[in-house]
């Protein structure tokens, strides 16, 4: 008994690794178990007829015992078990000559349900007690043995059942969130009859458990790729009559405040997220070549007006279009006189700041 019990606990500590968590509340769980089990009565007492008892009559209490369980984890401290249990068979010899004296067995199994109330001595290691009760069948045969002349007397069979109380301790260690191994030691009190199976054994069993523990699991973490920031452009468009004198390059002090105000939606282009390019357009009176030369130097003077505010100087650029893309269309081309063509084609004359960056940047 003593090394058997030294077997299982240093198979216990063996199993012991780094600590784990404890089990979740409301939480299942399914285990099995071997180990050694004893019966504390060995001397039947109606299996041998009295005229072949004697002194010397053997039964091999030590057996091995097994069994499985399912669990309820209500919280860390409390839970219920349903279990099913072997707890050996009993041979027995009768006297020192079992041939001509008899022999029999004894084996018992059954059904237990507990409760399991547990203390908690580290994170993953508890101390428990389980207490209630075990429904169990007590089986029993005897072969008289020999008689004088060599026939073979009678064999006895019989079994009972009943439900006695059973009351258990252990040790549980969590090897993983989800695989715990116990060492436990239960007893069953008086299994059997003597009037009916000849015995009445109280049986202990030191066991090794192992058991899965269901949902113990965390749940991932679902990660959510940053979202990148939104680009848009957006656009500004300013008269070249308000910001400069007819065919000039050179900002109007209205043409300053007009920048100015636009300065202030426009200041929080971040050096890293956005851009500014300012297009610079004129009429179509004059060459190609000279208008596109006018509007570049007037884009460049916003540009540099934008950089005197405090826009970075490689986040703002200019560029001079001339007279392509007007926005009069053919609508003045019936007008001969100059001064009213002019103004005809004011609309043509125009600035035009594209912003592009994030919509954090361009929010303001």
């Amino acid at each position: 008994m003593k090394k058997t019990a030294i077997v299982l606990a240093i198979a216990a500590a063996s199993l012991a690794t780094v600590a784990q968590a404890a089990p979740k509340d409301d939480s299942w769980y399914l285990g099995a178990k071997v180990g050694w089990s004893r019966f504390s009565e060995t001397g039947p007492a109606t299996w041998v007829q009295q005229d072949y008892k004697t002194d010397n009559d053997k039964a091999r209490a030590n057996q091995l015992g097994a069994g499985g369980y399912v669990g309820y984890q209500a919280n860390r401290y409390i839970g219920f078990e349903l279990g099913y249990d072997w707890l050996g068979r009993m041979p027995y010899k009768a006297g020192d000559n079992p041939v001509k004296n008899g022999t029999g067995a004894f084996k018992a199994h059954g059904l237990q349900l507990t409760a399991k109330f547990g203390v908690p001595l580290t994170d993953s290691l508890d101390l428990y007690t389980r207490l209630g009760g075990m429904a169990w069948r007590a089986d029993s045969k005897f072969h008289e043995g020999a008689k004088n002349d060599g026939t073979v007397r009678k064999e006895y069979k019989d079994h009972d059942t009943g439900v006695s109380g059973l009351a258990a301790a252990g040790i549980e260690y969590a090897m993983t969130k989800s695989l715990a191994t116990r060492l436990d030691y239960q007893w069953v009190w008086n299994i059997g009859d003597n009037d009916s199976v000849g015995a009445r054994p109280d049986n202990g069993m030191l066991s090794l458990g192992m058991a899965y523990r269901f949902g113990q699991q965390e749940a991932p973490i679902a990660i959510v790729a940053p979202v990148p920031p939104r680009v848009e452009t957006k656009h500004f468009s300013l008269k070249s009559d308000v910001l400069f004198n007819f065919n000039k390059a050179t900002l109007k002090p209205e043409g300053q405040e007009a920048l100015s105000q636009l300065f202030a939606q426009i200041r929080d282009v971040s050096p890293t997220d956005g851009h500014i390019t300012v297009k610079g357009y004129t009429d179509r009176i004059g060459s190609a070549a000279y208008n596109k030369k006018l509007s570049q130097h007037r884009a460049q003077a916003v540009v540099d007006f934008m950089i005197a505010k405090g826009i970075p100087s490689d986040k703002i650029s200019a560029v001079g279009l001339g007279k392509t893309d007007p926005v009069t269309g053919s609508s003045c081309d019936h007008i001969k006189r100059r001064k009213a063509l002019i103004d005809c084609l004011a609309p043509d004359r125009r600035v035009e700041i594209e912003i592009t960056g994030s919509t954090d940047v361009i929010s303001k």
